[in-house]
């Protein structure tokens, strides 16, 4: 099975001109799976595409080239009190007691999101783990950028929580109703104190599939030093998000 999956890695402030296609491929199928969710909520939901294009970094899981899943990082300094007020921590999914919390997990933070799979390969048609391989891949990923703490808004209804604690995710508050809808864990995961544990059962698919990109696992921070894009200006990494050596 692992031999027919893929993965790539897009940064969106650095798509070259051989990028262009995947990136908007892999667009056009995280719209889809996104509207899907949305729709869940309000059929009525607008249709902006922002929550991918200003994410850091998206982990595009792919058979046969086909993409098929995706997880969504965005990196943020915590120090930043703008931060707080970002969309992402929406009083719809952070009760303030939750959000009070977050300056105090560290510096460094990766919001992560959007860990999308195509109907057609969720377990349930499927019978592949594709979501728990998905998930396996952006741990060992992260442990390799190490930020300070992990946040994620993780589904209970889909079990995808379970994944996370597994990994030794704490929950900021495990009560979130989404629109009196959709429960939700807020959790909170150490990649930099404590990498995060992968299951056994997907260290060989992450081995695997990892090995298919090589901006696997590469910390997001020194991306200059290894991507293809070659026709643009690097800007200098701020200093609080320099890798520890």
């Amino acid at each position: 099975m692992y031999s027919s999956l893929s993965l790539k890695i897009f940064y969106p402030d650095a798509i070259s001109h051989e990028e262009v296609d995947d990136y908007n491929d892999a667009f056009s199928f995280w719209y889809r799976v996104w509207l899907e969710t949305r729709e869940e909520i309000d059929d009525k939901v607008t249709r902006w595409s922002d929550s991918f294009s200003r994410q850091s970094e998206i982990l595009v899981l792919y058979y046969e080239n086909r993409p098929i899943a995706t997880c969504c990082h965005r990196y943020v300094d915590l120090r930043h009190r703008s931060i707080l007020e970002d969309s992402y921590f929406t009083p719809a999914m952070w009760p303030e007691e939750a959000k009070a919390l977050v300056p105090n997990l560290g510096n460094t933070c990766m919001l992560g999101s959007h860990l999308y799979v195509d109907p057609e390969f969720r377990k349930t048609r499927s019978g592949l783990p594709i979501k728990a391989i998905v998930a396996s891949l952006c741990f060992a990923h992260v442990n390799g950028t190490r930020p300070d703490v992990l946040l994620g808004m993780v589904r209970i209804d889909k079990g995808l929580h379970k994944l996370f604690h597994d990994g030794g995710a704490v929950s900021l508050h495990s009560a979130v109703n989404w629109c009196e809808k959709i429960p939700l864990d807020l959790i909170a995961l150490f990649p930099k104190s404590a990498p995060i544990a992968i299951d056994p059962s997907y260290q060989e698919a992450v081995r695997l599939i990892g090995q298919t990109c090589d901006r696997f696992a590469v910390s997001y921070f020194e991306r200059n030093l290894r991507t293809r894009a070659r026709d643009r200006d690097v800007l200098r990494v701020p200093a609080a998000f320099e890798r520890a050596g």
